[in-house]
């Protein structure tokens, strides 16, 4: 897992004191790195982007999060910007959103689409990059500040999205908080990742349809799909909330709209990018519970990961039993996340950072559906049966 707290600072031409896997001395002039114990890393990347921004001079390129050892995405990015900084090894998501923002529309996938790793998969995520690169027209230097800045936008709007969503059930506007302090989407911050853009527009299209503005969260839920596909699950939970509610014109809608988009940028993308067959396009998603079962024999060597990984399993399951007890639309529009925490494979499994990133959507959502089942509870089938409440 790379590590905000390992830093160095790019070069076009290889110096011969570097170490075979690239990374370098710490007091070699021009070169600066910083290299904490694993404790303070982890508390260092939850406090946010302003500790992983002064450990690089504020330096914006940190955020892009370009690896040691990602060669081809480094020397794309020192022909378009000089030298950048580093993170360990691979570095992480924001590299491949830098690439992609100099190319939204993938008009040129011989010199753009192609420094990407798995570029079907990297390329569906495409409205992130869209709004970073303003379509394209921005320079490679400005794409790294619109990526930060589109980021910063998100988790301002997402933090007032919430904030309005909990005094739709009957909550203080504090809740909104959320959002903004909620470790997934701060990690992701970290790292110009797509996921708060993505969860901005989810929570906002559940408060459309809290205020039976069906035409706009349709809108949001397709917006929300083409920044991170699996926000499909979404799309599929407030579908089955309104097919429940007898609104079956509307659920229909729902589900097929964002499936739409998804689907016209999925056919665009083959007609634009000659896949290799031979590239594993999603590698993120296997069979049930393997990747937990796999990331335990890494837990077991880090207190903080066995932590925060036996947490996000505790709340997976009792977010399940909210849902079911409250029947709730917040519920079941993140209750998709649940099977898919379960299809993780070890790579998402394995560091409380991609974890809890993945379903972060749920944190918040559990912290809302909590003041939801206490307050205002809504009995469901599970309640009937049960006479929970």
């Amino acid at each position: 897992m790379p590590s905000s707290s390992s830093l160095t600072k790019s070069r076009t031409k290889p110096h011969s004191h570097e170490k075979p896997n690239g990374s370098v001395p710490p007091h070699q002039p021009g070169i600066r790195s910083d290299r904490c114990d694993r404790t303070s890393r982890n508390i260092s990347r939850i406090g946010g982007g302003s500790a992983v921004a002064s450990e690089a001079d504020w330096d914006p390129t940190i955020f892009v999060a370009f690896g040691e050892d990602a060669t081809a995405t480094n020397e794309y990015a020192e022909q378009r910007l000089g030298e950048v900084w580093l993170r360990t090894v691979q570095g992480h998501d924001g590299k491949f959103f830098f690439v992609q923002a100099n190319d939204p529309w993938v008009l040129d996938p011989e010199e753009n689409a192609a420094i990407l790793d798995r570029p079907l998969y990297r390329s569906q995520r495409m409205l992130y990059p869209v709004l970073a690169g303003v379509g394209g027209i921005l320079t490679a230097g400005g794409a790294v500040w619109g990526l930060l800045i589109i980021n910063l936008l998100a988790i301002g709007f997402g933090t007032g999205a919430v904030a309005r969503l909990a005094t739709e059930i009957g909550g203080s506007e504090w809740w909104g908080l959320s959002f903004v302090l909620n470790v997934g989407f701060m990690s992701e911050m970290t790292i110009d990742g797509a996921g708060v853009v993505s969860a901005f527009f989810a929570f906002l299209a559940v408060l459309l349809v809290f205020r039976d503005r069906m035409v706009p969260s349709h809108f949001c839920l397709s917006l929300a799909v083409i920044s991170r596909e699996a926000m499909l699950v979404a799309a599929a939970g407030v579908a089955f909330w309104l097919w429940r509610n007898n609104r079956r014109r509307e659920a229909a809608m729902t589900a097929a709209l964002p499936a739409g988009a998804a689907i016209l940028w999925a056919v665009y993308l083959r007609l634009r990018i000659d896949s290799d067959p031979g590239v594993d396009q999603l590698q993120e998603i296997g069979f049930p519970f393997k990747g937990l079962v796999q990331a335990f024999e890494h837990w077991s060597n880090d207190p903080f990961d066995l932590a925060v990984g036996l947490t996000m399993v505790a709340l997976i399951v009792l977010y399940t039993r909210r849902t079911l007890v409250s029947t709730h639309l917040l519920g079941w529009a993140f209750l998709g996340f649940v099977p898919l925490g379960i299809l993780f494979t070890e790579q998402v499994w394995n560091s409380w950072f991609d974890i809890s990133r993945a379903i972060a959507p749920v944190i918040t959502a559990y912290v809302l559906l909590l003041h939801v089942s206490t307050r205002n509870p809504e009995p469901g089938f599970l309640a009937k049966r049960t006479g929970v409440r």
